[in-house]
């Protein structure tokens, strides 16, 4: 994995490659998303800063310098906090979640505050204080039924569906914080699926991508192919940032269906 250092702030857009989220990618497909977003992200994660009591389950020290801050169900790892396996808010290295997706032939893109909207080391702690103390150690659940409607129309008319964060899913995270730090306008954090929440932070100039992690196989083929955006003949610590941002179309079958979920 090419050397990267990560920002409190930084969202993580994963995509991943079992079925749940090739479902979710192609359910929010949009043929007028900002480049690199048409095929929207399955999963989303928040990072921040490292809290001085965050251990892994071995007992050591996290030695990268922010945590991958993530709601989920399908995590393979302990949470670094909770020191267990749990369904819900947790608190992970990036650089194994990140793995997660690679190793599967997914990827993970890296979006950042632009530079007139980042954190300053107030907000930073901020941050962390809300995602450590208020939702992972306060074991969050997940919310599933959340999570099933926000790429739908049905949740996002409705009036009476409202986020109480008592059980939250990953975007609806996310939302609720970059609206808490003033980057975002204050709406239902429910009413947001992983791409219409990065679309419109990409749209108003928020967040802008800075880094991929591609599969090892694409990051193979990008590297042999002399047609391929440049991301070969880049240096390994450019590579990462250089890669294609190609989105996948869906079939001419399912575009109709696409077209009627708001993303």
């Amino acid at each position: 994995m090419p050397p990267f250092r990560f920002q409190p702030g930084d969202i993580a857009a994963c995509f991943g490659t079992d079925r749940a989220s090739r479902i979710i990618s192609l359910g929010t497909w949009s043929p007028v998303a900002p480049a690199g977003l048409r095929s929207g992200p399955s999963h989303v994660a928040l990072l921040c800063e490292v809290p001085d009591d965050a251990h892994v389950s071995a007992g050591r020290l996290v030695t990268e310098n922010c945590l991958w801050i993530e709601s989920t169900t399908m995590c393979p790892h302990p949470c670094l906090l909770r020191k267990d396996k749990v369904s819900g808010v947790q608190a992970h290295r990036p650089t194994a979640r990140i793995a997660d997706y690679t190793k599967s032939g997914g990827r993970v893109d890296i979006y950042r505050l632009s530079p007139i909207d980042r954190l300053n080391r107030q907000e930073s702690r901020l941050l962390t204080t809300i995602l450590i103390n208020h939702f992972v150690k306060r074991n969050i659940d997940y919310d599933m039924g959340g999570a099933l409607l926000s790429g739908t129309r049905v949740l996002k008319l409705s009036r009476l569906l409202s986020s109480d964060l008592n059980e939250v899913f990953c975007s609806e995270l996310v939302s609720a914080i970059v609206q808490r730090l003033g980057r975002l306008n204050r709406r239902n954090p429910t009413r947001h699926n992983p791409a219409s929440l990065l679309r419109q932070l990409v749209r108003q100039g928020t967040y802008q991508k800075v880094c991929s992690f591609p599969s090892p196989s694409r990051h193979a083929s990008a590297h042999s192919d002399p047609t391929s955006d440049g991301a070969g003949d880049a240096p390994p610590s450019d590579r990462g940032r250089l890669q294609s941002e190609h989105a996948a179309i869906p079939p001419p079958g399912c575009q109709w269906l696409c077209q009627r979920i708001i993303s």
